[in-house]
């Protein structure tokens, strides 16, 4: 019997694969709309975005939209699976299967440090409230951005998860190094969360 975080995981994956490819698409829009106003979101801003997979949320808006501005753009690459470590590599070029089927670009670009990205946008399975994030379970994101929970001032760049409404939750049962999202943009627009960083 499925429990916690795995019961939850199914759940809202569900959730998610209920909504038709129009209510997808259209709602995929809305939520990438929300990012685009986001400041950090400019010509020159290096920027984190994910190839989505399944029923995520549709990210390819936001790269058309980044193309456009000028904003250069980075894609999670697992480079150790044993250490689950992920780096960012630019969007350029062909891309080919990685680390569990998860298209990435090849490794020709000079990746960028996760401390040095200006903005992450967060693929996502759940979000409560507070910004508590339910991932895959692989704990890559909470590896790469663990530095923020240890810095006093500078926390590196604003993570905001994107998704549908219906991956949103009262709350979650998190653990004291689950990553906690700055914000999150469905197609009910933007929502901040307060201290997400603490």
């Amino acid at each position: 019997m499925k429990t916690g975080k795995t019961a939850l995981r199914t759940e809202l994956r569900a959730r998610r694969r209920a909504l038709s490819s129009e209510e997808r698409a259209a709602r995929s829009r809305a939520a990438a709309l929300a990012i685009t106003r986001l400041h950090r979101f400019a010509a020159g801003t290096t920027v984190a975005i994910y190839v989505p997979m399944h029923s995520e949320i549709d990210t390819a808006r936001l790269v058309a939209s980044a193309r456009r501005r000028g904003v250069r753009l980075f894609l999670p690459v697992v480079a150790d699976q044993r250490r689950r470590a992920l780096r960012f590599y630019p969007l350029v070029g062909r891309m080919r299967p990685g680390a569990y089927g998860i298209p990435e670009p090849r490794r020709s670009g000079r990746p960028v440090g996760a401390r040095w990205l200006n903005l992450v946008i967060v693929p996502v399975v759940g979000v409560d409230r507070h910004g508590h994030r339910l991932g895959m379970g692989g704990g890559y994101y909470d590896r790469a951005f663990a530095f923020r929970a240890r810095r006093r001032t500078w926390h590196g760049p604003r993570l905001i998860g994107i998704a549908f409404d219906c991956q949103r939750i009262e709350a979650i049962s998190a653990d004291r190094w689950d990553l906690r999202l700055d914000g999150l943009a469905t197609e009910s627009g933007l929502t901040t969360f307060a201290a997400a960083r603490r």
